[in-house]
């Protein structure tokens, strides 16, 4: 249970816009919630990157060639 003070005419707007697209303004509300729940569960780009596969390439060898014999071999 969850008790919000909206403004009146906020609310009324609201109310016949989901009425309008048959839902309601619960499930509207909800579908926010759950929306700021995902993005906190996202990845930040150095764990994406750490999550790639590792290519297969010499310490030593040249990037540039790898680079446009991957880019023939295509």
């Amino acid at each position: 249970y969850l008790k919000l003070n909206i403004d009146k005419e906020l609310l009324d707007n609201a109310n016949s816009h989901a009425l309008k697209n048959g839902t309601n303004i619960t499930a509207h509300i909800e579908s926010y919630f759950k929306s700021l729940n995902l993005s906190n569960k996202r990845l930040n780009i150095l764990d994406l990157i750490e999550g790639l596969e590792k290519p297969n390439l010499s310490q030593y060898g040249n990037l540039k060639e790898y680079y446009y014999q991957d880019k023939l071999n295509s």
